[in-house]
């Protein structure tokens, strides 16, 4: 079994989808656990669920100066390509995607937007942060796919 320990100290860490349940707590975690960490998240904010949840989990995280967060939307590109070069983000940790199983049947679109082109446009921000010469993105974890089951006849 490999093992591969990664120091986050002294990282700017970016977390899409900061405001939902996943991505709040791991915020906090890395807040409250790991040394002189900066924290940048994105949330949409978009209302399939009480936004009031959301940002309450916002107000939480805001309390602490390492947190950074960013109301935006991961598949605008120019939101992406400002982020990256503003914050340069070390590591990128991708848990935006529209959740939902029936709701991707009617709104299909929202599915293609957060969980396609986001996720598209996270993908070149990162091969495009080494860019001249700079050290770039360093790990990507992506884990948002949101409602993937298989074997479904229907």
């Amino acid at each position: 079994m490999l093992e591969y320990n990664i120091d986050l100290s002294n990282k700017t860490i970016l977390v899409t989808g900061a405001a939902g349940f996943i991505g709040s707590n791991l915020c906090a975690r890395l807040l409250s656990s790991v040394n002189n960490v900066k924290v940048v998240g994105i949330d949409n904010m978009n209302d399939y669920y009480d936004v009031r949840i959301k940002e309450e989990r916002l107000k939480n995280l805001r309390s602490n100066d390492g947190f950074t967060f960013i109301k935006g939307d991961i598949s605008d590109k120019n939101t992406i390509d400002s982020l990256f070069s503003e914050h340069q983000p070390q590591i990128v940790v991708n848990l935006a995607a529209q959740a939902g199983v029936r709701y991707s049947i009617s709104n299909p679109d929202a599915y293609i937007a957060s969980n396609l082109i986001g996720f598209y446009n996270l993908l070149e921000a990162c091969r495009h942060s080494y860019d001249n010469g700079n050290r770039g993105v360093e790990h990507l974890v992506y884990a948002s796919s949101s409602s993937v089951y298989g074997s479904n006849k229907k």
